[in-house]
């Protein structure tokens, strides 16, 4: 067992040093994310004003832009295109061959990715503080839940990411799973607008869903729209469908693997 935590501590650090190495991509991702993060902003504050919509105003809303910021920086800028081009490339075939469980390493590496972008997360919300001086957590044991939360939020994302990249094992492309994942993604989370906005019908089809608690959830215990007992239990959702997805991912890979094909040679 301590052997298998050595190696994770590896592939995670490499992971987060191969990314280190690349300092443009969290200029580029700071003023990608930091643009949009402020354009939204700006059409909150118009749509809003001093009003409030689906019982959020401007207050409300500032804090959750902020949070969906944090959320959509630390999922879309963890390295994903890694773990396909080992399927796609036919590294497959030699993972195969090593003591080394393969969902496992992909893991470590993908958390590893996910905390290299914790720099940029980190600038665009010490930015956004002094901009728009956003409310604080409702209660302190609020704040300290929309971390667990957010914690979360990495065993969610590798389960939902890694179940997209083994369709390659089908499709033999990933752009347009990676497209069609950060899509449905961005919706049903509530990045977009929040569920409180959508239909009664729609919002039921998202909490069926994985995807709102990488914004929504974390949001609504930050703005203390649940009670203790709902934000515990919204968590709880949150690591059963960590969890599942985690086992769902195993059984995909299982039944992948009986037929390898590997392009070029």
């Amino acid at each position: 067992m301590s052997h298998a935590h050595a190696v994770d501590r590896a592939l995670v650090v490499v992971s987060f040093k191969r990314r280190l190495a690349y300092k443009s991509q969290w200029a580029l991702g700071l003023a990608l994310g930091g643009g949009s993060m402020l354009i939204a902003m700006a059409m909150w504050h118009n749509l809003l004003g001093s009003g409030t919509l689906a019982g959020y105003d401007w207050d409300s809303m500032r804090a959750y832009t902020i949070i969906g910021f944090v959320a959509a920086t630390m999922v879309f800028g963890a390295a994903d295109f890694q773990m396909a081009d080992r399927i796609l490339d036919g590294h497959i075939a030699v993972d195969l061959t090593k003591p080394v469980d393969f969902q496992r390493a992909r893991a470590a590496e993908y958390i590893g990715s996910m905390i290299s972008t914790a720099p940029t997360a980190v600038a665009g919300v010490l930015g956004a503080w002094l901009l728009f001086d956003p409310p604080g957590p409702a209660t302190p044991l609020a704040g300290a839940l929309t971390a667990v939360s957010f914690a979360l939020v990495f065993p969610l994302a590798f389960g939902i990411t890694y179940l997209s990249v083994l369709v390659c094992f089908w499709t033999k492309r990933y752009l347009g799973v990676m497209w069609l994942r950060e899509a449905l993604l961005s919706f049903f989370s509530g990045l977009m607008i929040p569920l409180a906005f959508m239909p009664g019908w729609l919002q039921t089809l998202a909490w069926a869903l994985p995807f709102p608690h990488f914004t929504t959830t974390p949001a609504v215990i930050y703005l203390g729209r649940v009670d203790t007992a709902g934000a515990l239990g919204l968590i709880a959702a949150e690591a059963a469908w960590a969890v599942g997805l985690w086992f769902l991912g195993r059984l995909v890979f299982r039944h992948a693997v009986k037929k390898v094909t590997v392009h070029g040679g």
